[in-house]
């Protein structure tokens, strides 16, 4: 394949995939917001806490060997047998942990203090078999970079959550609205995914092939252990300190910040791994795609985190009510926050294919030496310390160790990411650093920050961003394109 088909192939992926994340980041957000109206941070709280179970469970399906069919080369087997391997092994490791699961959901909601969670977990243990049952089919297409196949599978997952949920919170059934969406959700997924692809398992297994995914499949797996822990360490330590009303504040915070936040990123992120997996022996194109992926997810990400920063408040007043109170400036903080995280949120993607999915791991290990003691000093001092702490430690020490790695393995170091992104950088570090001397030396009422002071700031940003001007029409003209296009494909 040469440069010029490669391009055409990655552009018409990128396309589906950002028009099919958008849609589905869209409805995810709305159902959310819906849902916070007829439930209350408490629901959310003891979802969350059973979520954080499953969610460790599922690292074993989702970061391990469906991966290495993307990355792995037809040279010794057939890609179908491979598809085949795999398939068998997710389907037996699912039954185990979902057994593991079901027998020690009640002493577990003991440990973690809320009973309420036991019968949370088994229920939602029956998404770790459906995920199983249509890991591999997701990883051919991803790998093929059909992604317009995976738009209908993506959009239904998303629906089907919402229409049970809405209707279920109505009649007051309290977290197990949520729960209800969830298993549903997950059902449709797999359905819809069997229906639409071609390659059905065959009853074949190699045990060299397994041996050869497991090889590259365990370093996602640990990778995906830290990872774990790094998502969900701040529950953790807030579960020992706070209340479940205080979890449900802070997490369904959080989780709407990176919902939007994803909105327009996570389409490049599948499409990044499969088409650098694609090119990996290629250097110069490697370099050239990459540095391209992370300057497009750098300026939606700050710019998106500037708007949280400025409007915190004022969204969460609207979105929320005052059932919700003190949800506006845990949004304002964490949002700006993990606009600078992307900075180095890609090089996961590029270690992996690379061939080199531990380092990435490597490094995730390491900032959790550091996180553990700060997250435990900073919730004995309170919520606002505790989600200081983790904005900080979200984009600090990490992108040193990511600026080592990724200069001595795909030859991107400090200056060549500096020169990429120092004037979106720039834009949205002023503006952070003028909204902390704000809140610091002056106490304006909400109507006059949200009204006169924050549209001035956000103004401020864009003139920052002058020296861009060009790189910001041709992004805005590339969306607005996508959005036409897909738009007269689909209808």
């Amino acid at each position: 394949m040469n440069n010029r088909e490669f391009s055409n192939k990655v552009m018409n992926a990128s396309k589906w995939s950002l028009f099919t994340e958008i849609s589905a980041k869209l409805i995810g957000p709305i159902s959310l917001i819906v849902l916070a109206r007829f439930l209350t941070p408490d629901d959310f709280g003891v979802v969350t806490i059973a979520t954080m179970v499953i969610s460790f469970t599922q690292i074993f399906m989702n970061s391990g060997l469906h991966k290495a069919i993307i990355q792995t080369e037809e040279v010794e087997y057939k890609i179908e047998d491979i598809a085949s391997v795999t398939f068998w092994s997710n389907i037996g490791l699912s039954i185990c942990i979902f057994l593991v699961i079901f027998f020690i959901a009640d002493p577990l909601s003991n440990i973690l203090n809320e009973p309420r969670t036991a019968n949370v977990i088994k229920v939602l243990a029956f998404q770790i078999i459906f995920s199983a049952l249509g890991l591999v089919q997701t990883a051919l297409f991803q790998r093929e970079l059909k992604f317009e196949k995976l738009f209908w599978v993506r959009i239904v997952t998303v629906v089907a959550p919402t229409i049970l949920s809405i209707p279920l919170a109505i009649y007051g059934m309290g977290y197990w609205a949520i729960v209800g969406g969830q298993i549903f959700g997950s059902l449709a997924n797999t359905i819809v995914l069997w229906f639409i692809t071609k390659w059905k398992p065959s009853f074949y297994f190699n045990y060299k092939i397994f041996k050869k995914l497991f090889s590259f499949g365990y370093l996602s797996i640990i990778e995906g252990i830290v990872g774990w822990l790094i998502i969900w360490l701040d529950v953790l330590i807030i579960g020992i300190y706070f209340s479940t009303n205080e979890i449900g504040l802070y997490r369904t915070a959080s989780s709407f910040v990176n919902s939007i936040m994803l909105l327009l990123v996570s389409p490049i992120v599948p499409v990044l791994y499969s088409s650098l997996s694609r090119i990996q022996n290629n250097d110069d194109m490697f370099k050239k795609y990459f540095l391209q992926a992370q300057k497009l997810v750098f300026f939606i990400s700050v710019t998106l985190g500037v708007i949280f920063l400025l409007f915190g408040d004022l969204i969460g007043n609207i979105i929320y009510g005052s059932n919700w109170e003190g949800i506006g400036w845990i949004i304002s903080i964490l949002g700006i926050a993990y606009g600078f995280k992307t900075l180095s949120s890609l090089n996961g993607e590029a270690y992996r294919a690379k061939g080199k999915p531990g380092i990435n791991a490597s490094i995730m290990l390491i900032n959790l030496i550091i996180y553990i003691p700060a997250y435990i000093f900073a919730g004995e001092l309170g919520l606002l310390y505790f989600v200081v702490a983790k904005a900080i430690l979200m984009n600090f020490p990490q992108p040193i160790w990511h600026f080592y790695f990724s200069n001595k393995i795909f030859n991107v170091g400090f200056k060549d990411v500096f020169r990429n992104i120092k004037f979106i950088f720039l834009s949205g570090t002023i503006i952070t650093f003028l909204v902390i001397v704000y809140y610091y030396f002056f106490d304006g009422l909400s109507l006059i920050r949200n009204t006169f002071i924050m549209p001035i700031l956000f103004l401020l940003y864009l003139i920052c961003l002058l020296p861009e001007k060009n790189f910001v029409i041709n992004t805005v003209h590339f969306i607005k394109k996508t959005f036409l296009k897909n738009k007269q494909e689909l209808g």
